[in-house]
């Protein structure tokens, strides 16, 4: 009878061992089900946070909706096209001035001489694009693509 006792009391502690995993996989679950619903409302909460600051009016009546206190529109003045010298002035040269991460320098045929060979397209492209170290428009994102054109243009014309 004792070897009987052993099984009973090794069964006994095991259905507890069992009923005590079985009590915290139920807390966990109702702890995930809630959070669940916690994360509805914390999202709600990251998207007010986040939310723009303002609007961008595009007209005289959307910026006097939006502010009364506008009143006189801002008249945009435009400037004259910029030439190819100043293009590359202002977005080419910091890199092709002098060498940096690899940028062939303006004017040094032999550098250019492979580059140009590929043809003007490809040039056009990666300078557009972007290609290798060199980024998208050379980093200048405001310039249209007959300006970089333009650019491209120009560099081909001064390293031949």
């Amino acid at each position: 009878m004792s070897e009987d006792k052993k099984i009973l009391n090794s069964l006994a502690v095991t259905i507890g061992v069992l009923v005590v995993i079985a009590i915290i996989i139920s807390v966990v679950a109702t702890n995930l089900v809630e959070d669940k619903v916690d994360t509805a409302k914390e999202e709600m909460k990251i998207l007010e946070r986040i939310k723009p600051l303002g609007e961008l009016a595009t007209t005289l009546e959307e910026a006097q909706k939006a502010s009364p206190i506008v009143e006189e529109p801002v008249v945009a003045v435009a400037k004259e096209p910029a030439t190819p010298e100043q293009i590359y002035n202002t977005a080419c040269m910091a890199c092709h001035a002098s060498g940096v991460a690899g940028a062939p320098v303006m004017g040094d045929v032999a550098s250019w001489a492979p580059r140009i060979g590929q043809g003007k397209d490809v040039l056009i492209e990666h300078a557009i694009k972007g290609f290798k170290g060199m980024p998208a428009r050379g980093g200048s994102s405001q310039l249209s693509d007959e300006d970089v054109i333009a650019a491209v243009e120009f560099m081909i014309e001064k390293s031949q």
